[in-house]
């Protein structure tokens, strides 16, 4: 509760910043609140303001990443949280062991297993695993 309290007056302090506070938001600014909406499972408005980011011409951290791809996997969402995955490489951000295999459990928890086996030879292809899997 406590990280939420803290999270939503980033949001209102972030919407507010161009009007109110003459300064516009950067990529830090940006990473920090799609972490911080990913930690608390709010994945649709982490979506939203990843959209608006990229349509400003920021690009997530690693961090950013690895937690927007693991909050959809974990939610359900997994064609976007594949998706979201191939973006980070195409972006040089590299892929953490922990979210492959989020995304890899995810898959399989809807029976998609082969879907699942597609993706990790697809990053074993590319080079992106570390050999865990």
């Amino acid at each position: 509760m406590f990280f939420s309290f803290h999270v939503n007056d980033a949001l209102q302090i972030f919407h507010q910043m161009g009007v109110v506070y003459k300064c516009l938001p950067n990529a830090f600014s940006y990473d920090y609140l799609v972490h911080g909406l990913c930690a608390q499972g709010r994945s649709m408005n982490a979506q939203e303001l990843y959209g608006e980011m990229k349509s400003n011409g920021f690009v997530l951290s690693r961090k950013a990443y690895n937690s927007l791809v693991n909050c959809l996997a974990i939610g359900g969402e997994v064609d976007e949280a594949v998706w979201i995955l191939w973006e980070m490489e195409e972006m040089k951000q590299a892929v953490d062991s922990i979210t492959y295999q989020t995304v890899v459990d995810a898959l399989g928890r809807q029976g998609r297993v082969e879907e699942a086996v597609r993706l990790l030879r697809q990053l074993r292809e590319k080079e992106l695993l570390d050999g865990q899997m």
